[in-house]
């Protein structure tokens, strides 16, 4: 989903036109019940960043507090403001997101995680921990350490769907033609497990497919992925599709 710009400069072309109709609006529209948060409000905050500049957009961002509210960002190549979206992860979300984070004992350790030799075409990962007057902050491309491997794919499968629910709603307003396209993508992630939290993905394939107004092979599509992730919620007791993959850290 991450393309090169190349690669994606087709698909981007025709996204940018809805960017071009929101304009400003993008920061808004999308994100119109983001509230202010203050420091007093938790005491537990995670910001996970990932940066490739040969890829657009090239920097994703979530940032989210103990309850799993927040937001998503993402950075276009050429834009001069970031898309920012609300979050709201699941509790279970959360929960694995720190009970990672006490496995490697982050906040005490020192370690920095980065493999021996580095591998900045893989892209930068940022990863900053806040648990009352503690913070800290690791940055690497490339890490052997299994568990951190886990909680980067955690976190990056969160990422990669909230992006994709964006250019759902993107092409469903702006370029319906382009729908199909959008959840053949997701298709592939889903079945790929790359992505985080696949249930929260039912109320939207529900109301795609019971919106006339798409076209039928749309709404059958969303169906069947509807229908997909509902197997899989069930077969694995509630936790989604999501497992680990081979992609990069």
């Amino acid at each position: 989903m991450w393309r090169s710009r190349k690669g994606n400069a087709r698909t981007w072309g025709r996204v940018g036109v809805a960017f071009g109709l929101l304009g400003l609006g993008a920061l808004t529209a999308f994100g119109q019940n983001i509230a202010p948060r203050s420091t007093s409000e938790t005491s537990w905050s995670c910001t996970y960043t990932f940066e490739h500049p040969q890829l657009d957009p090239m920097r994703f961002e979530l940032e989210f507090d103990e309850a799993g509210r927040g937001t998503f960002s993402f950075w276009r190549t050429e834009a001069e403001e970031p898309v920012i979206l609300p979050l709201q992860l699941l509790a279970r979300t959360v929960e694995g997101v720190k009970r990672d984070l006490e496995a490697l004992r982050f906040l005490e350790s020192t370690e920095d995680y980065g493999a021996e030799r580095e591998m900045p075409s893989l892209g930068t990962v940022t990863l900053r921990v806040r648990q009352g007057d503690r913070q800290r902050t690791v940055r690497f491309t490339l890490t052997r350490h299994e568990k951190m491997r886990e909680l980067v794919q955690r976190l990056r499968g969160i990422a990669m769907q909230e992006y994709r629910v964006f250019l759902i709603s993107l092409a469903r307003q702006y370029g319906p033609l382009d729908l199909d396209k959008q959840l053949r993508g997701l298709e592939s992630e889903l079945k790929n497990g790359w992505l985080g939290e696949p249930e929260k993905l039912l109320p939207l394939l529900r109301d795609l497919e019971r919106d006339d107004d798409l076209l039928l092979m749309v709404r059958h599509r969303a169906e069947r992925l509807a229908r997909w992730i509902e197997r899989e919620v069930q077969r694995s007791g509630g936790g989604g599709a999501r497992r680990s993959s081979g992609r990069r850290d």
